[in-house]
């Protein structure tokens, strides 16, 4: 049997709406079963910022879907529908104006302030994530220095470790980086950091971990021909191990 083409847009619409449906309560069924677990506080900012462009882009998908299935629904060709009138669009010729300046204005209205919910929650997150905290008591300081191919990590006491970044848990950990060669790219993948690794300049980046564990640092610019190698640890302590850790090192004078 052959649909008409007003039946398959119809059919498509349904389809397409009920498969989004299906992908967004899948995804929060898994976060129902498995929920998220914020390993530090900028993963956290990470997270809250895209549920909150998630359930922006859900709302409105299904207002747009819901809303082009009913007018396609009531507006389809019947037996008893009148003649075109003389403004219809029609393919192939530049259509005239029409409408009314209210539909105009409600439309760019409403994109307006969603645009500006999402905005204004992007530029709170990024506040949240390059005002650094230097003041802030418990803080620790570590330099970071990004080579061909790998990373170096110096602390306050002047011991510096290569390839292994030890902190400790919910302290407020301050990351001054820079390279001694090319450009590289710092970042802590379940952390959703990544800041740039430049010759002569530092670029600072701040976090607080939540969780003890050990975490992937990576270099995410392209560096050489070691690039894919260019990997670290984060090993995440108890401030008491951490504490016992550094009073173990011997720092070379």
């Amino acid at each position: 049997m052959k649909l008409s083409f007003e039946t398959n847009i119809i059919v498509s619409s349904v389809l397409f709406s009920l498969l989004c449906m299906g992908l967004v309560f899948g995804y929060y069924e898994i976060q129902a079963q498995d929920p998220f677990v914020a390993v530090s506080n900028t993963a956290q900012v990470y997270h809250s910022l895209f549920n909150q462009f998630l359930n922006v882009s859900l709302i409105a998908g299904i207002i747009t879907i819901g809303l082009m299935a009913i007018l396609i629904i009531k507006y389809r060709e019947k037996d008893s529908s009148q003649p075109d009138p003389h403004d219809v669009p029609i393919l192939g010729r530049m259509p005239k104006e029409r409408g009314k300046s209210k539909t105009l204005l409600f439309s760019v209205t409403v994109t307006g302030i969603i645009l500006i919910f999402l905005v204004v929650g992007t530029f709170n997150a990024l506040d949240q994530i390059q005002n650094i905290p230097r003041e802030k008591e418990n803080t620790l300081t570590i330099k970071v220095d990004g080579f061909q191919w790998n990373w170096a990590f110096k602390y306050p006491n002047g011991y510096e470790q290569i390839g292994e970044l030890r902190v400790p848990v919910n302290e407020t950990i301050i990351l001054d980086i820079t390279s001694t060669d090319v450009f590289h790219n710092f970042a802590i993948i379940e952390y959703k950091i990544k800041i740039d690794a430049l010759h002569g300049r530092v670029n600072s980046i701040w976090f607080i971990p939540n969780e003890i564990g050990t975490y992937q640092i990576q270099c995410f610019e392209f560096c050489g021909a070691g690039h894919a190698y260019m990997k670290a640890e984060l090993i995440v302590m108890e401030p008491e191990d951490f504490k016992e850790w550094m009073d173990d090192l011997e720092v070379e004078e």
